[in-house]
């Protein structure tokens, strides 16, 4: 908004007078919007327009590692787990700092092991998968190299298996 203001001095000398405005402009709106968790090894691109999204139209974006914005972050555009945050900044040189939150959710592995042999018409006990990282529960596909089907319908062959975790990764 638009201040006026009026000084006065007075002293030994007589009484001087200095009147003027002062400009006071908002802060500018920054909205932030944490983006979807993704899965390791990949990173987040926080320079998306989705992540400011709603934020006043012409504002700057930059990218910091701290709330005060004194550490730059020089890889916005491939972001790794943790906190970061957004300082966006309009023409008059306001400016507002918001932090995002940065997901990138331990994908699963495995390792297997025959531990027995399967006989015709047997349809449990010849694979021990030990799923380990990600999130339980975990879903398995079989692929033979032709079809893909889940632990049900593996028959004699060599295989190779996926393995999902309860955040898709």
């Amino acid at each position: 908004g638009l201040f006026s203001y009026t000084v006065t001095l007075t002293g030994g000398c007589g009484t001087v007078s200095v009147s003027g405005s002062l400009t006071s402009n908002d802060i500018p709106v920054l909205v932030i919007t944490d983006p979807a968790p993704v899965c390791s090894p990949l990173t987040v691109d926080l320079t998306r327009p989705e992540v400011t999204a709603g934020s006043a139209a012409g504002l700057i974006f930059t990218y910091w590692t701290d709330a005060a914005a004194t550490a730059a972050y020089p890889t916005p555009a491939a972001a790794a787990a943790g906190v970061y945050y957004i300082k966006g900044t309009d023409g008059s040189g306001c400016f507002d700092i918001k932090p995002v939150n940065v997901v990138v959710n331990p994908a699963p592995a495995g390792t297997t092991a025959v531990t027995s042999v399967l006989c015709f018409g047997e349809s449990t006990g010849a694979v021990d998968l030990s799923p380990s990282g990600g999130t339980a529960p975990y879903t398995f596909l079989w692929n033979n190299g032709a079809v893909t089907e889940d632990i049900s319908g593996v028959i004699a062959g060599t295989y190779t298996v996926t393995i999902t975790d309860a955040n898709g990764c």
